[in-house]
């Protein structure tokens, strides 16, 4: 199989050679190179198309939602895994309704982010416990007034263990404009606001550790 074609969007010029050092250990890797800017990160992955962009959210000029933007103007098959310092809610949003397929602190060690990596490069999504985290606490205040219902629980559930909708309406033998119903009722209870974020929610209250989830 051909290596992961990995581009880094790294400011910080020792973060970044520690990054390149990291990706150049794995045999299934490989790294296209560096953006130290904004820009520069549009520019390189318009011209290598790498498979998965390493995105520090905290770019100089562009920042990485605005990196975000432009891939997805563009409609580029790359994709973004974000590594950065920014832990607010906020940002997390920001990122997954621009398309992350991943978001992880850049406290996270080494095995993580590379567990990240190849999940991501196989078409999943990869989210930090700690993120996942930010989703719990957003939506236990909504819980708290307004109960699931023993069906919505289920289908929280599946959502969680990456079923779509269409393989859960097979499983629970409803239809699928039933189990979109019942989507749509969790994302108004619990506050949150899509597919990718459900995920993240079910998999933390599903675990109940600090394990990372892959969605």
């Amino acid at each position: 199989m051909s290596p992961i074609r990995i581009l880094i969007a790294e400011d910080h010029a020792m973060l970044a050679d520690a990054l390149q050092m990291l990706l150049s250990s794995q045999p299934d890797m490989h790294c296209m190179g560096v953006a130290p800017s904004g820009q520069e990160a549009v520019e390189l992955a318009a011209n290598l198309q790498p498979d998965i962009l390493l995105l520090d959210l905290g770019m100089p000029g562009l920042d990485g939602l605005g990196v975000m933007r432009a891939l997805q103007a563009a409609k580029s098959a790359t994709r973004t895994l974000v590594v950065t310092a920014r832990m607010d809610s906020g940002s997390v949003r920001a990122a997954l309704a621009l398309g992350a397929a991943g978001y992880l602190p850049k406290n996270e060690s080494g095995s993580e982010l590379l567990l990240a990596i190849r999940r991501v490069a196989q078409g999943r999504r990869y989210i930090s416990a700690d993120i996942a985290s930010l989703f719990v606490d957003d939506a236990e205040t909504q819980n708290t007034e307004h109960k699931l219902t023993s069906s919505e629980t289920t289908i929280l559930q599946l959502v969680g263990n990456g079923l779509t909708s269409k393989e859960i309406s097979l499983k629970l033998n409803i239809s699928e404009g039933t189990v979109r119903k019942h989507r749509e009722n969790l994302r108004n209870k619990l506050g949150i606001r899509n597919s990718a974020e459900m995920a993240a929610y079910a998999i933390r209250t599903q675990s109940g550790t600090t394990t990372s989830g892959e969605l």
